[in-house]
């Protein structure tokens, strides 16, 4: 019997994988500590200790900023943990536009937004995601164990005023907590003409796995709850670089667009475009496995960049998963500690 021979794609010299994806986008966390610790995030005590010397430093993210930027990444986002706590994030931000980067997007929690918004908009971020995961008071309380809803949506107004060209909101889907009132957050994101984004809970971390067990509503059963509050909702425009949500939008509110992303119940993997990088130097190569390399030990030896760069484009290359595993081996997912990873 002949043996079967399958085609590989062609490898070129943009930074891409074994399955024909182009790698243009580099999650960066720069902390992995936070001012929330969100129910579906962290475990409600007993987060590790991240030693300062085991952090990248702001000119080894600035060495690694420009390796990747020439190496064909085109979009950055700082996160972390909250990256707002970061005292050096406007460097980081300056970093990545001195070496070309045309997208500059900040995650949040929104905490600190009142303080930072303008800060933000002056350093040339121009994609602002804020966590929201409710419009009640206690529930929101109850899910950032702490947090103050009032302070958050202060921080989204100031934001909104310091005129930072795109915001979305970010909700985690969870079924008890915010499944009765989501058409509550589209009403509240078109009034302030502002994205929102609803994502399916993943089970990263024992915190995530908890969460997804307890809590977990489908993207499609939330669009149904959505749409018999509010009308149908229609397709929307979907530029190439948006990312992994399949997006709609009202027929009279044409300013916002309301995003489902579903890593569990419709995977996106055939497109991901992505890796990410730890506050420890270490590069990831796929948000639900382990697998990824560390970084550290070449910034603080002696390999010059273009050593760097030949490293991390082999490795990309060659240990790039084709898919997550969150349902065919969720072990895999189990162990990751989100505040660590970023997201």
């Amino acid at each position: 019997m002949a043996q079967e021979v399958f085609a590989v794609p062609a490898r070129e010299s943009a930074l891409a994988d074994r399955f024909g994806r182009q790698i243009t986008y580099l999650r960066i966390s720069v902390t992995e500590h936070c001012n929330f610790r969100c129910s579906y995030c962290s475990p409600a005590e007993g987060t590790p200790f991240f030693a300062r010397k085991d952090h990248l430093q702001v000119d080894e993210y600035d060495r690694l900023i420009g390796v990747f930027a020439d190496l064909g990444v085109r979009h950055m986002r700082f996160t972390g943990g909250e990256p707002l706590i970061h005292p050096h994030l406007p460097d980081l931000i300056a970093a990545a536009h001195q070496h070309g980067i045309g997208k500059i997007s900040i995650s949040t929690n929104g905490l600190l937004l009142a303080r930072k918004a303008e800060q933000l908009q002056q350093s040339g971020v121009n994609n602002l995601n804020i966590s929201l995961d409710s419009l009640e008071p206690e529930v929101f309380a109850r899910v950032t164990r702490g947090g103050n809803l009032q302070e958050v949506l202060h921080g989204i107004s100031v934001a909104i005023s310091a005129g930072i060209p795109r915001i979305k909101l970010n909700v985690v889907l969870m079924r008890t907590e915010n499944g009765h009132n989501l058409a509550d957050l589209v009403r509240y994101a078109l009034a302030q003409h502002v994205d929102i984004r609803f994502i399916e809970t993943m089970p990263l971390g024992q915190a995530g796995s908890e969460a997804q067990n307890a809590e977990f509503l489908s993207a499609s059963e939330a669009k149904m709850l959505i749409e018999k509050e509010l009308g149908t909702l229609y397709p929307a425009f979907r530029p190439t670089d948006n990312g992994p949500a399949r997006l709609f939008q009202f027929a009279e509110h044409p300013r916002s667009q309301i995003g489902f992303i579903t890593p569990i119940s419709e995977n996106f993997c055939a497109t991901c475009n992505r890796v990410r990088l730890t506050a420890s130097g270490r590069l990831v190569f796929c948000l639900g496995q382990e697998n990824g390399m560390d970084l550290l030990p070449l910034l603080r030896g002696s390999s010059r960049n273009e050593e760097i760069a030949d490293e991390i484009r082999d490795r990309i290359w060659q240990d790039k998963p084709e898919r997550h595993e969150f349902v065919t081996d969720p072990e895999r997912s189990s162990r990751i500690f989100m505040m660590r990873l970023g997201g």
